[in-house]
């Protein structure tokens, strides 16, 4: 597996715990080990390819299952494992890994298109870290939800809680994308510009 898609699932995998917010550079140089087909979006193929490669990494014994020893010298985390391990036999199957990692594709097409885009996939990144919110349980990420879970993010970025995004705390911004979303341009992002720039984003 090469050393910056190993980085790229590294990141998406990271526990919530943690708190690691990328920074734009890490996102974009994850997505483009991602995207080998380099038409500038992921599709389910290539998430899938990087998502088995990474579990046969961790498979040591290269019995399709990954058990806390092996665990232990990977790129999982432990978060992902405890999800991923739908029976508890303390044993991550091949299919349970899989289908945890489809049902994460699935959550971050927010347009439903059946492709990842940069900012979806920044988006995956971010919201593994402060949690997605699905008020009406369909396994998908609405607008309206987005938000919510936008504001959490913010939230924690804003160190000084000034209730304004420097550069430094959005770290997750290219300088072009700060500037396009703070359309005040005051060097300072407000959670309203926050929103609105993602929603343009998407929506664009």
């Amino acid at each position: 597996m090469r050393p910056a898609l190993f980085a790229a699932f590294f990141l998406a995998l990271a526990p919530p715990a943690a708190l690691a917010f990328p920074a734009a550079a890490q996102i974009k140089t994850a997505f483009v080990a991602l995207d080998s087909s380099n038409n500038e979006a992921i599709d389910l193929s290539e998430w899938d390819a990087a998502s088995f490669a990474l579990f046969r990494a961790a498979d040591k014994n290269n019995n399709n299952s990954i058990d806390a020893p092996e665990l232990q010298g990977s790129s999982i985390a432990q978060d992902t494992f405890l999800r991923a391990d739908t029976d508890r036999d303390g044993r991550l199957g091949i299919a349970e890994f899989m289908e945890l990692r489809r049902t994460l594709f699935r959550i971050a097409d927010i347009d439903r298109d059946e492709f990842l885009s940069l900012v979806e996939f920044e988006l995956l990144l971010l919201m593994e870290q402060v949690g997605w919110i699905d008020r009406n349980q369909n396994a998908r990420i609405e607008l309206s939800e987005l938000a919510d879970s936008l504001r959490k993010a913010f939230g924690l970025l804003d160190a000084d809680s000034d209730r304004r995004l420097s550069p430094a705390e959005a770290k997750s911004f290219t300088p072009a994308a700060f500037k396009n979303f703070d359309t005040n341009a005051d060097g300072q992002l407000t959670i309203e510009e926050y929103i609105a720039g993602y929603r343009a984003a998407l929506l664009g």
